[in-house]
């Protein structure tokens, strides 16, 4: 499984706990569109540093940075499917 498909299963089941059960596309908004919320950035950074290995502790982000798929991997710097 790609580091891209770990993230979107990640994210499928994290807006199923939401209410959220329909799929949802790579650059589909997540928090913007009020389908997640800050306290979901937080889990889903908690997620990528467990996973991946990352120390974000010291990186600046704001919710743009976490509202797709798409712009969450751009973040972390892995758009590839690795």
């Amino acid at each position: 499984m790609t580091k891209k498909d770990t993230l979107r299963t990640f994210i499928q089941s994290l807006l199923a706990e939401y209410g959220e059960t329909s799929a949802i596309g790579d650059d589909n908004s997540l928090v913007l569109s009020g389908l997640l919320d800050s306290l979901a950035v937080l889990r889903i950074v908690v997620f990528l540093e467990e996973e991946f290995g990352l120390d974000l502790a010291d990186q600046g982000f704001d919710q743009h940075d976490f509202d797709s798929v798409t712009s969450i991997m751009r973040f972390v710097g892995d758009e590839g499917d690795r």
